[in-house]
């Protein structure tokens, strides 16, 4: 059995969480001799993401009683969040009288700095049998739905620039998490006429678990590996951001010296 490793939950609770079934990489050993941990702040434990995921489906009924909806998926960082909320949808929007349907969406952001400078939409926004839709008029409100609330930019941008070309009535927003970070004036506005819910507030660090996930750059004809792509025990991870620059340069330089370290961890999209 492997030995438990504790780390301090996210929720104010001092009790740490342990789990005596599965070992989690407390540090990476660099080429140069050195080593860092990629592990700090702690977890989220699953209950408390059902907790968060059912707040947001009664947040989502109580405003939009008798409504019809257009609930969108947003990335690939959002599908496990939104099947976590797939049953209370099920169970709750009825008994509302709401009428709901399911999207989806993908988009890149280029980054100049610490802000996106730059989208490109890599799947137009589609229902849930892959037609793509022209025009939203016919929902009384389109729900984005994403894991996390980072900078905000792309969030922001989804708002203002590309969803208003669909004749959208209303637009809304529920996350899983949000980073506790400074954010512009300009995107604190925008949000704050938009959220619904911002699920729980998470140190601003790397995260990286339960659908979020840190890319590390494949060389061409490496596939692009990603760490905790599935929901492992615990829930959610903050990867050590201080770290991040040096672990992306170590997998470009000697990508089989990341992979064999990690391989008990890491799956290929």
């Amino acid at each position: 059995m492997a030995t438990a490793v504790e780390f301090p939950l996210l929720l104010g609770n001092q009790e740490p969480f342990q789990d005596q079934a599965f070992r989690y990489p407390l540090s990476f050993s660099f080429s140069d001799g050195s080593s860092a941990p990629l592990f700090t702040a702690g977890v989220v434990s699953s209950p408390a993401l059902e907790r968060i995921a059912l707040s947001t489906v009664e947040q989502i009924a109580t405003r939009h009683m008798g409504q019809r909806l257009l609930l969108v998926q947003v990335l690939e960082g959002a599908r496990l969040f939104f099947r976590m909320l797939l049953p209370h949808l099920e169970h709750l929007c009825p008994a509302a009288g709401i009428d709901y349907e399911i999207g989806s969406l993908k988009v890149r952001s280029y980054s100049h700095g610490s802000r996106a400078a730059s989208h490109q939409i890599l799947q137009p926004l589609q229902d849930s049998r892959g037609q793509e839709l022209n025009n939203c008029s016919g929902f009384d409100g389109v729900i984005l739905i994403d894991d996390l609330i980072d900078a905000g930019h792309t969030m922001a941008w989804l708002i203002t620039e590309y969803l208003p070309c669909f004749t959208v009535n209303r637009i809304g927003v529920s996350t899983m998490l949000s980073k506790s970070r400074s954010r512009t004036n300009t995107v604190n506005e925008i949000l704050s006429r938009h959220l619904i819910s911002a699920g729980m507030q998470v140190p601003n660090d790397w995260l990286v678990g339960y659908g979020l996930d840190m890319a590390l750059p494949g060389d061409g004809e490496t596939q692009t590996l990603h760490l905790f792509r599935q929901a492992l025990p615990g829930g959610v991870y903050a990867f050590n951001s201080n770290i991040e620059e040096r672990l992306v340069r170590e997998y470009r330089q000697r990508p089989a010296w990341v992979a064999e370290q990690l391989s008990a961890y890491i799956c290929k999209e």
